[in-house]
């Protein structure tokens, strides 16, 4: 059986910050690392939005990136 090691989260904010010769968004990324994996989804998507919202560009999306070692239980 796997089990999961080493466990982190990053939150990520989308902002459109400007546009390119074709009108199409130009989008740039807040990334904020060290997050508690065992944070909930709803309480998460909360704080990027009060971050989304002190930013002078528009917020796009909010996101959730997890990732793990999986490792063989012995």
């Amino acid at each position: 059986m796997a089990v999961r090691a080493n466990q982190s989260t990053t939150l990520k904010i989308s902002r459109i910050i400007g546009s390119d010769e074709t009108g199409k968004d130009t989008v740039g990324y807040l990334n904020f690392s060290n997050v508690n994996p065992e944070v909930a989804d709803d309480d998460l998507l909360s704080v990027g939005r009060k971050i989304g919202n002190l930013q002078a560009f528009t917020l796009k999306s909010v996101g959730r990136l997890d990732s793990c070692t999986l490792a063989q239980e012995h």
